[in-house]
């Protein structure tokens, strides 16, 4: 019991270098301004967030305060721009990395004061990052790639070691998310009884579908969507399997067959390229907001700082000129 123990108390006490946790760090902030600029541009900060009285479907200016800072300075137009003001400085400190903590927190506390005012436009992507934002809040994502780190250390990039539980925790956050997802599609339209359909019947769906297809073109390409929706199924349910595969490859010089036979064929990569895959193909072919980006932000989870500073060395080595000797 005292081996088991010592070894838990190992696993989330491993420390590593801080890059997955900054690049989640940015994308999820890059992701937020994104969706805050398109608001804006909108023009449905007040809409959205102002009391009643003021053209908003928020709450009454004298009814029962419905978060914390209308209940504090009052129900008003203006103060439902002060917190969206306040929510895109705190996204854009975020993404710099300036105060990286302190901006994590505010941006988390902002966006579920928002989300209290107008439930109705508040998404699951809100929800799953709001999670990964909480994660932030105690982790040390701005320790590299951050206006933090060079002030700290005089330069954007730093080799400081951070511990690696809170990847670990986005990693956990992620297959709760795909795993649940799948577990709930239960509808005859995403099993055999139904023929697979799913994503052939939504795209006839004027409100989801991003362009309209003739139905002639539909009918076509039914065998590849009836395809894509078995794939998509079992690729959120086998996501319970991801903490294993990685656990099998983190450990890959250990012996045992199965270990060596899962990372011979690399079934953890394929699992992440179906991902990548299913969130491009959503992002274009579906309106579905900021969710295909929010999650692919979290994907640098999946990889090691090691993994990741590899991938870059490789591709540094492609993309630089070869000089032909003389």
């Amino acid at each position: 019991m005292r081996a088991l123990i010592a070894r838990w108390v190992q696993l989330w006490d491993l420390h590593e270098r801080a890059d997955s946790l900054a690049i989640i760090r940015i994308g999820i902030a890059l992701v937020v301004l994104w969706d805050f600029a398109a608001v804006g541009q909108l023009g449905l900060v007040a809409p959205l967030w102002a009391p009643i009285e003021e053209g908003g479907i928020g709450p009454a200016a004298y009814g029962v305060p419905s978060c914390w800072f209308y209940e504090r300075f009052g129900a008003s137009a203006f103060n439902a721009g002060l917190l969206f003001t306040f929510a895109c400085i705190s996204a854009v400190s975020l993404c710099i990395g300036f105060r990286t903590r302190a901006s994590a927190l505010v941006l988390l506390l902002v966006s579920s004061q928002l989300a209290q005012l107008s439930p109705g436009s508040d998404r699951g992507i809100d929800t799953l990052l709001r999670n990964v934002l909480m994660i932030l809040v105690f982790a040390q994502a701005g320790a590299t790639l951050s206006v933090d780190a060079r002030q700290r250390t005089g330069g954007w990039v730093s080799a400081a070691q951070v511990p690696a539980w809170p990847r670990y925790l986005i990693v956990l956050q992620l297959v709760v998310m795909y795993f649940s997802a799948g577990m709930h599609k239960q509808s005859q339209a995403w099993t055999s009884l139904g023929g697979y359909s799913a994503l052939y019947l939504v795209l006839h769906q004027p409100h989801f579908a991003a362009f309209t297809l003739p139905h002639e073109w539909l009918v076509a390409l039914r065998p590849m969507l009836r395809a894509s929706t078995f794939v998509s199924v079992w690729f959120e349910r086998l996501a319970i399997l991801v903490p294993w595969l990685l656990w099998l490859r983190a450990t890959r010089d250990r012996p045992g067959r199965v270990r060596a036979i899962m990372n011979r064929v690399r079934l953890l990569e394929i699992w992440i390229a179906l991902g990548l895959t299913f969130h491009l193909g959503l992002s274009l072919s579906l309106l579905l907001g900021i969710f295909p980006w929010g999650c692919i932000a979290l994907y640098p989870a999946f990889f090691s700082p090691e993994t990741l500073r590899d991938a870059w060395t490789r591709l540094e080595l492609r993309l630089k000129p070869r000089v032909i000797a003389r």
